[in-house]
């Protein structure tokens, strides 16, 4: 898939999304959690929590590049990052 480079399809197969469906079934937010849950799972931090990597799913998706996203989406991707570093949840 566009912008997506190799460690971030090993996180991606970590947990079974294989094909661009997934991402589009799933929704880039959800996918973005599962994905560093596959992180984790192969033994790589979680602390990559950041809007770049939902740039990237975001834009893969909807097949632009990831540096093109409207400014909307990419202040709503910086939210949610900032939310799951503030949160503990990915250390």
């Amino acid at each position: 898939m566009r912008n997506l480079g190799p460690a971030c399809e090993a996180d991606l197969k970590a947990v079974d999304i294989l094909v661009a469906q997934d991402v589009i079934d799933l929704g880039v937010e959800a996918t973005f959690l599962q994905m560093l849950e596959g992180r984790r799972k192969i033994g790589r931090s979680a602390k990559c929590c950041n809007a770049a990597c939902l740039y990237a799913l975001y834009g893969a998706v909807h097949d632009i590049d990831w540096r093109e996203l409207p400014e909307k989406k990419k202040a709503e991707f910086k939210k949610l990052s900032a939310e799951l570093r503030a949160s503990g949840r990915f250390r």
